[in-house]
Parts: C-alpha cells; structure tokens; sequence
C-alpha cells in the first residue's frame, strides 16, 4: 500500500518529451517511493525523458530502484540537476545517458547511514551490510567518472560537495547549464560538511535609512515592479499537494508568488465545485486547462443549464399550457374517511 505524499510530477503531453520532476525526498512514506516513479514511465513509449532533480537525499534502497528503473528505461534519459543532488539523489543523477547542472546547482556524494540494534555480532553483521551497500553506490559514480571504486570511497568518506565546475571537472555531470534563478531550500544540518548557507533562504538585508537624505535620493528611481525571486520548490510542493502537479512549470513561467499561486488553486477547486454542482463534473479539467477563471466558468455554466428552458406563463394552468401536473390533488375525504374508521 502506498503512502507516500508524491511530491513529484510526471509531465507526458502529446508531442513533448515527457518530464519527471523529482523535488522532494526519496521515502516510501513521505517522499518519492521507487514505485510511484516506476508506475509513471513503465508504459512510456517516448523516445526520451527529461528527470529535473532537486533532492537532498533519502532511503538507499529506494534510490537505487528508481536508479535502475531509469537506467534500463528503453528511452534516453537526460538529467538536468537544478538545485542539489545529494546522497542517494547523486546516484540517481547517474542514471542518466546525459546529465547536466546548473551552474548554481550543487551535488554531494557520501558514505550511506544507517542503524543497528543487538549484540555485537548483530552490530558486526549491519557494518558488513553497509560496506556492501557503499561498494554498490561506488560502482555507479564510477561508471561514469571513469574513476576508481577506492577513489570514488575516499570521496564519499568524506562527504565530498561539488560545485557545477567541481562536478564537470570529475566527470559526474556532461555540461554546466545556466543558473537558475530559485535556489534549493532544505535542512542541510544532517550532513557533516553541507556549504554554509547553501540550501537556506537568503534574510533581509537591515537597509539603514538616513535621516537626512542627501538631495540626490530624491531624484526620480526605476520602477522597481520587479517579483522578487521564487522558491521554485515551494511551487511544485503546492502544485502536488493541491493535485495538480503538472501546473508547476506554467507558474514558474509565470512568476508567481507563492500567495499568487494558493489563489489560482483555490480558484481550481470552485471551479470543480461549480461543475460538480451543474452536474458537469468532466467539464472541470478543460475549464482547468483553459485557465478560466471561477467567474468566467460560473457563467459558462448558468448559460449551458439555461439555454433550453422554456418560458412559463403563470396566468395559465399547466393543462392550458400542454404540461402535465405534476402531483395529484390531496383527497381530504378520503382522508378523513380513514382516520374515522381507525
């Protein structure tokens, strides 16, 4: 049974290269399970996929699935890091026939965790198992770098982090892409060595303002209309959780805020409130798709429900207007003729 919240999105439209965006922990409860990626692309005739990743990480065994899932996909799989790919989200990075990083984008590579409990030989057996664990990790990034397995271990004891140029020049990525412009926001504090600051939201600068302004302030700006940045992640995690994933490019287009888009979604459930209640529920995802707004669907479906009704002259009985009546007469006689025999 599945449980995971599938923060994710899997984009497969007519005469586009399908996308997975893989943007949220790799978990079989509460992030990317290894079943819900392989149920989305196992039928994909597509000749390529695009997989877009910004994942700090997860459980080892499930990486590894989704990993081999797109390793032995019959269609070319192209990677593109966009924010960070980190523990296990690195070894699915190399799954790729092309993988490509932003240049502000970052990837780490490191030993894998995990927890024991019992005796000492139960503690000796859970060290042996992670030693083969870390071996089977090593062979994927050594694939690709051309580097050896020591090599590639000595690298992950020491929770190594790669910049874009770092990560080229080992040869764990093909090519720096340009940078993009919402950087990755996690909690970093479970890794030993995570860059300081990378990962966070920047904070308010404290602008001091003089009291006494110099004459030149007060001198016409450039409009300063500009949005300020988006948190890209924030967008898709709204976007999955509202249902409607595959929206979370078309808002980063957009450049909508995060209160921008919380509208447009409930604005997407009035929408399947109006047509639930006209008894029009299909109709919702056009509408959707379409992106009409909550008036404008409103109104679509007062004209659809109107347009063939008739008029009603009151002055006339239903008979004298050719409709039936719709209930019978209340017979009081009879009525009374039962209660008086009770």
């Amino acid at each position: 049974m599945a449980h995971n919240r599938q923060w994710f999105a899997f984009k497969n439209e007519a005469g586009q290269t399908p996308e997975l965006f893989i943007y949220d922990d790799i978990d079989d409860w509460w992030g990317v399970s290894a079943q819900s990626i392989v149920d989305q692309i196992r039928d994909t005739e597509a000749s390529d996929i695009n997989v877009r990743i910004n994942c700090r990480g997860g459980m080892v065994f499930e990486g590894i699935a989704i990993y081999n899932a797109l390793r032995l996909h019959k269609a070319s799989i192209h990677i593109s890091i966009e924010g960070l790919a980190a523990s296990i989200a690195s070894v699915i990075a190399m799954a790729g026939d092309t993988v490509t990083i932003a240049e502000n984008a970052m990837m780490m590579i490191h030993n894998p965790y995990g927890w024991a409990q019992g005796d000492a030989e139960a503690m000796r057996k859970t060290a042996e198992v992670m030693d083969k664990i870390a071996d089977s990790i090593a062979v994927s990034y050594t694939a690709r770098t051309g580097k050896t397995i020591d090599e590639m271990k000595a690298l992950m004891e020491a929770e190594t982090w790669f910049t874009a140029k770092e990560a080229l020049d080992i040869g764990l990525v093909d090519q720096i892409d340009e940078p993009v412009k919402a950087a990755a926001c996690f909690d970093l504090s479970r890794f030993t060595n995570a860059p300081a600051g990378f990962g966070k939201q920047p904070e308010p600068e404290n602008k001091q303002v003089s009291e006494k302004p110099e004459p030149e302030q007060k001198e016409p700006e450039a409009s300063t209309d500009e949005k300020p940045e988006v948190d890209a992640l924030a967008i898709a995690s709204l976007c999955n959780q509202a249902g409607y994933p595959e929206k979370t490019e078309a808002f980063l287009k957009e450049n909508l805020s995060e209160n921008e888009v919380r509208a447009k979604l409930a604005d997407f459930a009035t929408i399947k409130n109006y047509c639930k209640a006209a008894n029009k529920p299909d109709m919702a995802t056009n509408f959707i798709k379409e992106n009409k707004s909550a008036d404008e669907v409103r109104n679509t479906l007062f004209d659809l429900l109107t347009e063939n009704d008739e008029s009603i002259n009151n002055s006339l009985s239903p008979e004298q207007q050719g409709r039936k009546q719709t209930t019978n007469a209340i017979d009081t006689q009879a009525i009374y003729s039962k209660r008086n025999r009770a």
